[in-house]
């Protein structure tokens, strides 16, 4: 498995860690964290199966997404939101040969509760349908937006790509197959005759803080071009999203908050350019961004069998 920890990330890490440890219910060979910088650790805590990984070290460092993004004449601000979506597309570069043919991404900012399978039996990796593609709090009914950003994207990159039902794939961790993955790299470097990571580049929506999404295009991807290797389910989940800055929720109280309900998992998340990344998410109908930016504080996001409640955070936070 694999977890990318920003900065931002680290007071919340070791409960993502303990997550995955306690509750994956697949052996887990190698629990790689790619950070920033590699903090002390009492030689006691330490998990034999956890290896650090600077984060300078991956093929495509941060410094060449900004550099190319300036190339384009894009906003390099955006730079950090790209480069780990990358990272986790390139997961399997970053791990030895030997390595299992399934890795398990999870972002540092989300927490598993519950025992859970990520790799079945037959070999298929288990897909969160994640976040509908267009959001209506309370209903089941769920259909393709007129635009969506990363799906734009996404058709752009892999030629013959196309969404195969109204759900993202978006909830803040994916199963990532090896023969899945490098077909979708190959597909997208020989459409475009240049590097994995540039044609992703180029291929994003400069007008989007969210102009790409990895997790989209690999959910759809797998589905339509590999669907005896993954199965699809949904992961009842809350997430806590707000801006950067002091005050706020982190995640062991989200996690905390949420011992003894039903949920599955929680996450809590940090966005740099909050106001700014609400009122540019084509996936939420204009009335809801117009309701969500008037008043951009914390809101808890909570996914209950694919239906979506949308409600402001505030403390005490009650998650059962």
């Amino acid at each position: 498995m694999v977890i990318l920890a920003a900065e931002k990330d680290m007071p919340g890490l070791d409960v993502c860690v303990r997550g995955i440890r306690d509750h994956c219910l697949n052996p887990i060979t190698t629990m790689q964290v790619i950070a920033q910088r590699v903090p002390k650790r009492p030689r006691g805590d330490i998990d034999p199966r956890i290896v650090w990984y600077d984060e300078r070290r991956c093929t495509v460092a941060g410094s060449m997404v900004r550099a190319y993004l300036r190339d384009l004449g894009r906003d390099p601000s955006t730079a950090s939101w790209y480069f780990q979506q990358l990272v986790k597309l390139e997961c399997f570069t970053l791990l030895p040969a030997d390595a299992p043919e399934h890795v398990l991404v999870v972002d540092a900012d989300f927490v598993f509760l519950r025992d859970t399978v990520f790799v079945d039996g037959r070999g298929r990796s288990l897909l969160s349908y994640g976040y509908p593609l267009s959001w209506h709090p309370g209903s089941r009914t769920h259909r393709l937006p007129v635009r969506h950003s990363a799906l734009e994207a996404a058709g752009r990159l892999v030629p013959g790509w196309l969404p195969v039902d109204a759900y993202s794939g978006m909830q803040h961790h994916m199963v990532f197959d090896r023969t899945v993955l490098g077909d979708l790299v190959r597909r997208a470097q020989d459409a475009h005759g240049e590097p994995f990571w540039q044609a992703f580049l180029r291929t994003a929506d400069p007008g989007k803080w969210t102009g790409a999404s990895e997790y989209v295009l690999y959910r759809h991807f797998a589905a339509r071009f590999f669907p005896e290797r993954v199965r699809h389910r949904h992961v009842d989940a809350i997430d806590v999203i707000q801006g950067e800055g002091p005050g706020g929720f982190t995640l062991p109280e989200v996690a905390a908050a949420a011992l003894g309900s039903s949920l599955r998992a929680v996450g809590c998340h940090r966005f740099l350019h909050y106001t700014e990344r609400l009122a540019t998410m084509d996936y939420i109908p204009a009335a809801l961004r117009r309701t969500l930016g008037a008043d951009p504080g914390p809101l808890w996001l909570r996914l209950d069998g694919g239906v979506l409640a949308i409600g402001q955070a505030v403390p005490p936070l009650a998650l059962a």
